[in-house]
């Protein structure tokens, strides 16, 4: 990796709400903070700055691409490449598969746990991912990291479960109700998953509960964690294309 190469974040966007792109953006400064790279645009598939509009800054600086999406499916191996439109790239893993990933998850469902008084042996953590109707059963992070901060003891139980496929977030939500849920987003933006699809399940389940029940609290995503810059400049130093 070379101080003259550009570094190009590509995220999923969103037409319906801009502002979910806000953690790809605060990430893109602290790396431009970092002096590490010669550029660092972002490029987003829904949206603006577009992918070609990134690419039209770079010019003809050597390129590194990071997708800032948390599971290596579709977007990671067929939209990103294409809206690269052919570009030589030395294209990076994206950055939910990194291994620190289980580490973010463990210190905010603690740091949760801290904020709203619960004892983290009594607490459950539920990790809540997107995962794909299309192509469901496909091996996910989501999974991976739980089972690593599962294997922790930390807390009571740590599950994970997905908006789009089996193990399904209501299912997860009402098999945890002996326990108060710290439930932890993994999505790499702030768009409708984390403003209005995981925040109505969360409702559902508390009215299932009842005023009685078990506290359940949403912590947010992930990818808010400082830690997250780390994660993307060592995801930045591997090279899948083998050049």
């Amino acid at each position: 990796m070379s101080a003259h190469d550009a570094l190009l974040l590509i995220g999923h966007g969103s037409v319906r709400f801009p502002e979910a792109a806000r953690a790809i953006h605060l990430q893109a400064e602290a790396l431009r903070q970092t002096r590490r790279f010669a550029r660092v645009p972002v490029g987003l598939l829904n949206g603006a700055p577009s992918v070609a509009q990134a690419l039209a800054e770079i010019g003809s600086t050597p390129i590194r691409v990071v997708p800032y999406f948390m599971e290596d499916g579709y977007f990671t191996r067929v939209a990103v490449p294409r809206a690269l439109a052919g570009r030589q790239v030395k294209m990076c893993p994206p950055i939910g598969v990194h291994d620190a990933m289980a580490g973010l998850i463990e210190r905010q469902a603690l740091a949760a746990c801290a904020a709203t008084g619960f004892s983290s042996r009594d607490a459950a953590v539920l990790v809540v991912g997107h995962g794909s109707s299309s192509a469901p059963g496909r091996t996910l992070a989501l999974h991976r990291h739980a089972s690593r901060v599962a294997a922790t003891e930390l807390f009571r139980r740590v599950e994970s479960a997905c908006l789009e496929e089996a193990p399904f977030v209501a299912d997860a939500l009402s098999g945890l109700r002996a326990h108060p849920v710290i439930v932890i987003g993994f999505f790499a933006g702030e768009g409708g998953h984390v403003r209005d699809d995981v925040p109505a399940l969360i409702e559902a389940e508390r009215s299932a509960r009842g005023e009685a029940g078990l506290s359940v609290r949403f912590h947010g995503s992930v990818t808010g964690d400082p830690a997250m810059t780390e994660i993307i400049l060592d995801q930045a130093t591997h090279d899948l294309t083998g050049e």
